[in-house]
This record gives structure tokens, sequence and C-alpha cells, in this order.
């Protein structure tokens, strides 16, 4: 049964079903809260955004760009209602299936005619769908325009759209309702039809609220646009009508890879890829293929995703879709950097770690996390020295020992050779792990490492022996290298640890940290034995570590690409899929 909306909500339903299978489920929330912007963020501009009551009013300020106050929760398929009143002369609207990106990025369009266009969206730019906000003798409110990237879609001229212009009211409260689902968006104003586009550009995004800029225009200083009753309700729709609605929407975000036989049967394990330069899109997959088809472990990989293209994009720091796995799992295993995930997505990393339950990081992981001051998660950055000391320096240094100091080796010239701490050469992590080197750099570390950190293996900084060729994903440095450089190993830097860590109201958990963890690392076999050896430990099953060590032999292909940074269009021209990474 559809739930108790008003009369025109109802139509706009049956209307939306007539064409697709959809589900309304859920209770319609308020986005605005009446009391305060939690859950709320500015970008673009510096229009004033303040609360009267049950109201926001947005103030037109001079000489700034388009305003936009966004949720931070980003949305799909839904339907949006709201108020506004807006004062003559001031331009505005109202942002869905919206996103700003933290660095410039070049991003592909399509025209209604199918030709495709290549646009620079710079950094910090909201871009996506508006429904328009427009008081002028044009009187487009409720036209879609194209924020930041192609301009209008879907504008109200023509005498068919005549009822729609004529449906606003000058200086009075206005009623949109806004029905994005699929490709499929649809506008109501005041109970009227206004816009109906089909564009499958952007599945989801966050809603904005926007003060137009207005130049150095005085007579415009101090407008103002008000919004209330800012209700939304998600929608789903059925499997087979949004494959073939929404192609890109049902693009799969995680790779799930079921447990064969072995002690780890019923463990679950989550692998959290996501950091720009070590290629943890390479080396979790990998993982999570041994522990699941060699030793019993149900595996979940959650990659970096684009919300607006559906690729893995490491570059992309603000989305890892998954996490929810976390809830019930048995292990953690992570290799990010310098990630800044929404609330919901950091809300499943911090339960996990309040329980108490187990962790292995991997490299970059020392930095996993920064966030803007402001941010509620801002002590879990790597640069993090506020009022929660217990949080200083970050996720990295109260959960994983160290957050991020330095190359102690020369990066990309020098390689590391692992030592076993002669007192630690027994320990069952360390069963038959044999030979370890990669050829990423040793990272510096403050010693002592904190509590009862203990150092398994150290790292023996290498020289690089023959020259670096073009395309070689080593970088000319090999196993059998074997120079070390004497000013950097007096003493050695530990490379794998344990240690316990325990959040300020948490319980108390156990972790093994590596600062190794390349994809290309992980083509030697002591490397694999440690992690694999690693996540027996972790999880209770220290004792069915067989004396030789585990077996860590590549499941299917593994041919890593070189550790580096991969700037511009890279990643959209890649189009690298979650489907890549499931077996085959």
């Amino acid at each position: 049964m559809l739930p108790c909306f008003k009369l025109d909500a109802l139509v706009a339903c049956f209307v939306l079903i007539a064409t697709t299978s959809v589900s309304i489920g859920g209770e319609t929330v308020d986005l605005f809260n009446g009391k305060n912007f939690d859950g709320w963020v500015q970008h673009g501009g510096k229009a004033e955004y303040t609360i009267e009551g049950d109201v926001i009013v947005g103030t037109s300020v001079q000489d700034t760009p388009n305003s936009f106050l966004c949720t931070k929760k980003h949305y799909g398929d839904f339907i949006l209602e709201v108020e506004f009143k807006v004062d003559p002369g001031l331009n505005s609207g109202i942002q869905i299936r919206s996103n700003v990106y933290d660095e410039d990025r070049e991003v592909v369009t399509k025209a209604s005619d199918g030709k495709t266009r290549k646009r620079k969206v710079a950094a910090g730019r909201v871009h996506g769908y508006q429904v328009e906000i427009d008081p002028s003798p044009r009187a487009w409110s409720g036209g879609i325009y194209d924020e930041g990237r192609r301009g209008w879609l879907n504008n109200l001229e023509g005498e068919k759209n005549k009822p729609a212009r004529e449906a606003f009211k000058q200086n009075e409260w206005n009623h949109y309702k806004v029905a994005a689902i699929g490709d499929s968006i649809k506008t109501w104003i005041n109970g009227v039809p206004a816009a109906d586009l089909k564009d499958d550009m952007t599945p989801s995004g966050f809603i904005a609220l926007q003060v137009h800029g207005i130049g150095k225009d005085q007579k415009k200083v101090g407008k103002q646009i008000r919004w209330r009753n800012i209700k939304l309700q998600e929608v789903k729709l059925a499997k087979a009508d949004k494959q073939k609605a929404d192609k890109q929407k049902e693009d799969k975000q995680y790779v799930e890879y079921k447990g064969k036989a072995g002690p780890g049967k019923g463990k679950k394990v989550v692998l959290i890829a996501g950091d720009e330069e070590y290629r943890s899109e390479e080396v979790l997959p990998q993982l999570g293929k041994i522990l699941s088809q060699r030793h019993g472990f149900d595996c979940r990989v959650v990659f970096p995703i684009d919300p607006e293209s559906g690729q893995i994009n490491p570059n992309y720091g603000k989305n890892i879709p998954g996490l929810e796995a976390l809830e019930d799992a048995d292990l953690m295993i992570i290799l990010t950097r310098f990630r800044a995930l929404p609330d919901d997505q950091m809300q499943y990393i911090d339960n996990y770690l309040k329980s108490g339950k187990p962790v292995i990081g991997m490299r970059t992981s020392t930095h996993a996390f920064n966030f803007p001051k402001e941010s509620k998660w801002a002590h879990y950055g790597n640069y993090y020295n506020g009022e929660m000391k217990e949080w200083q320096d970050g996720f990295g240094r109260l959960v994983l020992g160290e957050h991020w100091i330095s190359h102690h080796g020369k990066h990309k010239v020098q390689s590391t050779r692992g030592v076993i701490v002669d007192e630690q050469k027994d320990h069952p992590i360390l069963q038959g792990v044999g030979k370890i080197w990669g050829p990423t750099d040793v990272y510096g570390v403050r010693l002592p490492l904190p509590g009862d950190s203990q150092p398994l293996v150290l790292g023996q900084v290498v020289n690089r022996k023959g020259d670096a060729e073009k395309g070689d994903p080593l970088y000319g440095m090999r196993e059998t290298d074997t120079e070390p450089d004497k000013s950097k190993n007096s003493p050695m830097m530990p490379v794998v640890w344990t240690k316990t860590y325990e959040l300020p109201d948490g319980k108390k958990g156990q972790v093994v940290n590596t600062t190794m963890g390349s994809s290309t690392d992980f083509l030697n076999e002591g490397v694999r034995r440690i992690l694999v050896n690693a996540a027996y430990s972790l999880t209770g099953l220290e004792n069915k570590i067989p004396e030789t060590g585990t077996n860590v032999d590549i499941v299917g292909e593994f041919e890593p690409t070189a550790y580096e940074f991969r700037r511009g269009d890279y990643w959209p021209k890649r189009n690298m899929r979650v489907e890549e990474h499931e077996l085959n």
C-alpha cells in the first residue's frame, strides 16, 4: 500500500508506476531539522544561510559565485517536496543528484543528439541537475538546468508549458515536487506538471539549496530566498526495470567472494580499498580471493566509487559503498589514504572499532583519513591535533600505532628487505614466511612504537642495483638486490608489528599493521603469507596455521601495475568496474 501523500503526490506516484515498477517504502524524512544545519554543508560562494523558525533563509552577497547549502548525504531515486518563497529579481534553484569534486576533473557529457563533449569541472564547483526557481518574466520555475556542465536540459518555453509558467506565485510561498526515478526526472509546481526529462548522466548525489551569485549588482544585495518543509522519500525500482532504466546505477559497487572449505569457514572479512598510489584496488581483491578460495573466509572487497560514473576511481576520496558489511564482520583489512567519507560510511567504521574487533592495516592506512576541522570525524585525520587528546595524530596513531611520518627509504629507488626480529622468529604470524621483500620503500616511524606495540619484522633499506627502465612496474628494483644503505639502517624501522588498540569509549581490540602492501609488494610470497597468517591469528585461528605457513598461491591472474599517482582523466578513461574483480 502506498503511504499517505498529498493528492498531487499520489497522482505523481501513479504516473510513475504506470511507466515503471517502483516500491515507495519507508517514512518521509525531513531534510532540515528546524534547529541547526546538522547534515548540511556549504559549497561554492559565501551567500548567507540562516534559520528563522522552521525556515532556511538564503541571502545574496555581492562579489561571490553561486552558493549552495548541500546535504551531506547523497540520494538516488526519490520524491522530494519543498516549499519556497523568493524575492523578485533573485534567481535560485534546488540541486538534485549533484556533486562536487576536491580537484579539477574532466567529464564527458552527452547531448540529446547523442554527441559527446569533454568538459572541465573545477575543484569545488557544484554541478548536477537543478530545478530552477525563476521569478523573472520568463517564469521557468520548475525547469531543469544542468549546473556547471551542460546548461538547460528542459526549460519551460512554448505553449505546452504555459500552465506551469502561470502556476508560479510571485511574492508567495510555492510548492515543488520532484520525482527522480531511474533516468526520469519530473517536476510539479503548485500541483501543475512542469519538466519531464529523460537523462542518465548522474544517478545520485546531494540535494542543495542555491543562492545565485549577483556579481556587483548593488540592487540585489540582501535579496532572499526561503525554504521550508523539505521532505524526501526514497524510492526503490524493481530490479528488471532498474537495469533497463538506469544500467549505470545497477553497476556493482563491491565484490564478494564466498569462502570455500577451510579453517576460515563462517568467518567474514571486509577489505577496504581506497588509495591513490599503491594500487589497493589490485592487491585487496587478490588477497580476498586467497582468503576465500584457499582458506574458507567469506570476503567482501569495497572500493572507492565515483557516484556519477559508477567507476572505481582511487582519486575519488569521498565514497566507499558497502561498508555496512562491517556490522557483522570478524576482521577489517584496510588500505586507504586520506579519505573523507560521508557520515553514514564512517559510522560503520567507528562502530566496528568501538566494538574492539581486529584490524589489519596496510601501507597508507597509517594516514587512512583526513577530514576538515569542522567535520565530526576530524579526529580520525592524519594531522589531528585537537581537543580529543587520545586521538592525537588520528586513526593511524591511535589504532595502528603510527601516522604518516616520512619516506625513510628513497621512493621508487630503494626497496625493503624484511628482517625478522630474533625474539619473534617463532611467532605464529611468521610461520613459514621465508624471504620478505617489496619494491616499496620503508616508512619512517617514531621509536619506540606506542603502548604494547611489538615489532615482528624490521625493514632493511636496500639500494637498487640495476637501472629503471620505462614501463617496469618494479622501477628497476629486484628481490636479488642485497646492498643495504648503511646510512638508513641504524636503527631499522619496523615494517610489521602487532599491538592492541582501544577507542576512548570502546572495547580493546587487536591489530597487525604493515607499512608494506602495494600490489607489487604482493608478488612476494613472504608478504602474502604474513597477511594471511595475520588473518588467521586475529580471527581466533592461530592454532590452525601450519608450521610451514598458510597456502598463499595466487588465485587466477595477478599482474600488478606500478605504484604511482594517476591524475587527470586516467581513471575515467580506464573505466575500471567492480565486475573486473569477480572470480572467473
